[in-house]
């Protein structure tokens, strides 16, 4: 009992697939009814275009999840929503192909549709023939990645806007070691009086240091006039030695003054001059502040333009370049391309080929069923036609029928009217008359009167 229930099921379920893919095929169950044998090349219609429908939404999905990283759920969800729009138009394609009386004719209506079939399955085939050499092209997308990289740091390198950064900081620290600094004694001693002075007193000292010398070499015999002790000699160098270390001295003191004058002037002049370098430095941080915000921003639009590099334009390109370098790979590709956009244009290519093949007995059958509603409706329109011209006519015969009788009763209406004005004159004139003639009356009788 339970295997008839489960066989009985199982017929059930077949049959409501049955119904499904012929609703999918469009095909017409009544005319079927007569030609049971066509049903099942129907059925298999039906199920070509739920097969390359299937393939569509396996496509879609890949894509949406490789180009916009979709989470599999949605990208199935658009992958199924693709696969709807695929079937309605490969079910438009085949439903709509009509087969003419002339093969050439039969021929040029399908090539239109066949064309645009060949584009569906190209759009639909390209996710998966991705799909299938996604390992060579990941390989393939991280060295262009690669490269990109390279030539962006290149280009980052040789840019004039970013070059000029390391110079400007180093101004940077600069001016703030200078501010922080204040005046320095090196500041000091730069100062061109203070270096004039300097040399001044250097070259007094060194010849002081020469006359002492002499003096020493003098006085011990070791030189000048080569006599030891004290002499003419000895004090004529004691004098100028002790000139020059007055020299010295006075130089030494006068250079001290001039730096205390001076630092004490760079101190007043540091001001103003700290106001400069705060701006200079205000400037220059503005600056590299802009110019490393927009190299910054360049990268990170490198990065994100890396991090999605991996899309189906770039899956493209790496194919190409793959094919460029290994022919092999060109061939299978184009092949496989080839092969899944032909998977995609079965139903139409199919229809195309009936259409040029004899009729068969399903198609002679639903010319006859056509033939049979034109005839049903032409026969309709033209019992129709008689219909409203006999209503027509009708209503021209009561119109007619109306307009005599409407005539007649203005006939009678209008010889009424006329009565009735010559009796209202009839009786205007008898009164009139008989007014006239009392009135002669009266008059005669007053003439007899008179006369008597």
């Amino acid at each position: 009992m339970s295997s008839r229930k489960s066989a009985a099921r199982r017929l059930v379920s077949r049959a409501v697939v049955t119904e499904q893919l012929l609703t999918v095929a469009g095909a017409n169950r009544e005319v079927l009814r007569e030609a049971p044998k066509e049903r099942g090349k129907q059925v298999a219609m039906g199920a070509v275009l739920l097969s390359t429908a299937g393939l569509a939404v396996v496509s879609a999905s890949y894509a949406l999840h490789l180009a916009l990283h979709l989470w599999w759920p949605v990208a199935i969800a658009g992958g199924l929503v693709w696969g709807l729009v695929i079937l309605n138009l490969d079910r438009w394609l085949v439903v709509s192909s009509p087969r003419l009386r002339s093969k050439a004719g039969t021929l040029a209506m399908a090539t239109p549709r066949v064309l645009l079939a060949v584009l569906i399955g190209a759009v639909v085939s390209t996710p998966l023939t991705l799909a299938v050499f996604s390992a060579e092209i990941d390989t393939e997308v991280r060295v262009m990645a690669a490269e990109e990289e390279d030539a962006f740091t290149r280009q980052l390198a040789e840019d004039s806007r970013y070059a000029q950064l390391p110079a400007l900081r180093e101004q940077i620290a600069a001016l703030e070691a200078d501010i922080a600094d204040g005046v320095t004694p090196a500041d000091v001693n730069a100062d061109p009086a203070v270096l004039a002075l300097q040399e001044e007193l250097a070259d007094t000292r060194a010849r002081f240091e020469e006359a002492e010398q002499a003096y020493q070499a003098e006085r011990d015999g070791t030189g000048g006039s080569g006599v030891r002790g004290d002499g003419p000699e000895t004090e004529a160098k004691r004098i100028v030695r002790d000139r020059l270390e007055r020299e010295v001295i006075e130089l030494a003191q006068r250079l001290e003054d001039l730096k205390v004058e001076v630092r004490e002037q760079l101190e007043a002049e540091e001001v103003q001059k700290t106001a400069d370098q705060r701006t200079e430095l205000d400037r220059l941080e503005a600056l590299v502040a802009g110019t490393q915000e927009a190299r910054d921003a360049e990268v990170a639009a490198h990065e994100e333009a890396v991090g999605t590099s991996d899309g189906i334009l770039a899956r493209l390109t790496a194919l190409g370049r793959l094919g460029e370098d290994n022919p092999t790979l060109a061939t299978a590709h184009w092949l496989l391309f080839a092969f899944m956009t032909a998977i995609e244009c079965l139903p139409i290519i199919f229809k195309t080929m009936l259409a040029l093949s004899p009729p068969s007995l399903y198609e002679r059958l639903l010319a006859l069923e056509e033939e049979k509603v034109e005839e049903r409706v032409r026969l309709r329109m033209q019992a129709e036609y008689e219909e409203a011209e006999v209503l027509a006519r009708s209503a021209l015969a009561a119109a007619e029928a109306r307009a005599a009788r409407t005539l007649e009763a203005e006939s009678r209406a209008t010889g009424m009217v006329l009565d009735a004005q010559l009796d209202v004159t009839r009786h205007g004139v008898q009164r009139w008359r008989d007014e006239q003639l009392a009135g002669a009356v009266r008059v005669n009788g007053t003439d007899l009167v008179k006369r008597s």
